[in-house]
This record gives structure tokens, C-alpha cells and sequence, in this order.
């Protein structure tokens, strides 16, 4: 935990207005990372923003629960992860993760890609991504995209590191061979 994060959970448990302000600034300097994360997975800007809402109360809630065990993101970004997840399964949708342009690097003979638009490699993407499942989703997502480390994916997945690799691994595997499939067929998607 940084020295500044410890300000913050030591100020917002002791109360009053300094823990508000404390609050306060807290969420702005978390609240960008934690909204693209859950945006990422809710895709709507209005549920995104919701999402956050339930998310910062449960932080207030339990910012004194908080043992400093593993980095205060984490614990930060957990937290969101669950609302998120939770949201989702009330609404009964499947999440689908955001990809760019990056996972193009992934698969050989990518150059193919490279005068296809946009959209088209978004689209091609999002369902290679859609059939990977939920967990290979997750940390290949936190791996690749976020570039979090092992432990870290470790501390908010609750899965060993070896499982974690081997999670990445197949995940990218499975997406280079979706790929492949895809641009050996016409049309593209």
C-alpha cells in the first residue's frame, strides 16, 4: 500500500469531513482506472457509472477491512470487478471484453489484418474473445491489456500463478487459431 493510500484508509475510517474530502480524493484518482474496467465489461456508460456507484459505497463500507495484504488497487479493483459481475448476472448478459488493435501481434501471418478496418478486426476479435471462457477471458484480459503481473492477477482472481499462466497461455492460443481460422475464410467475419 503507498504511503498516500494509507492517508486515505487511515482518514476515511477515523470519520467526518476530512474523511470525506479523503474520500473524495480517492475517487478521483481511482475512479478513471476502475470506470474503464468496468465499462469493459458492462459496455454501457449508464450501467458503467452505476456499477462505480455500488462499488465506491462498498469501499467506504469496508475501506477498514482493507489488511494491506495485497496492493490497494487490487483490493480497489476486486471490489469493482464483483459489483460488475454481479450487475451482469442480474441482468443476465454475458460480459464481452474490449480488444484493440495489440492482438493482431499475436497471431502469425497477422499482415493479413493490417487492410482490414476497424471494425472488422474489433468484430473478429470480440468473437474470438467470446469463445474463450469466462476466467481465460479474465486474465488474459488483465494480463495482455492491463499488463498486471501473475501475483497481482493472483490477488484479485483468488488462482494460483501456475494456474494463471497456464489460463494465458491456452487463452492466447485459442484466440491466435480463431484467428487464423477467420482469415483463411472469406469474408472476414
Amino acid at each position: 500500500m503507498t504511503e498516500q493510500d494509507q492517508k486515505w484508509r487511515d482518514t476515511i475510517q477515523k470519520g467526518g469531513k476530512k474523511a470525506e474530502k479523503a474520500f473524495q480524493d480517492l475517487t478521483i484518482f481511482y475512479g478513471p482506472k476502475l470506470y474503464a474496467q468496468v465499462y469493459k465489461m458492462v459496455k454501457n456508460d449508464t450501467s458503467t457509472k452505476d456499477v462505480l456507484q455500488e462499488t465506491f459505497i462498498k469501499i467506504w463500507l469496508n475501506i477498514a477491512k482493507f489488511e494491506g495484504k495485497s496492493s490497494f488497487y487490487s483490493w480497489l479493483y476486486r471490489i469493482a470487478h464483483n459489483e460488475a459481475l454481479s450487475f451482469l448476472n442480474k441482468e443476465k448478459r454475458k460480459s464481452s471484453i474490449s480488444l484493440d488493435q495489440n492482438i493482431i501481434e499475436l497471431i502469425p501471418g497477422s499482415q493479413e489484418l493490417q487492410g482490414k478496418g476497424t471494425d472488422e478486426i474489433l468484430l473478429l476479435l470480440n468473437k474470438a474473445m467470446a469463445n474463450l471462457p469466462e476466467k481465460q477471458a479474465l486474465v488474459f484480459e488483465l494480463k495482455y491489456f492491463q499488463n498486471l503481473s501473475y501475483k497481482e492477477i493472483q490477488e484479485i482472481t483468488n488462482t494460483s500463478q501456475g494456474a494463471l499462466k497456464a489460463s494465458f497461455h491456452i487463452a492466447k492460443e485459442k484466440i491466435s487459431n480463431f484467428l487464423i481460422l477467420k482469415l483463411n475464410q472469406s469474408p472476414l467475419v
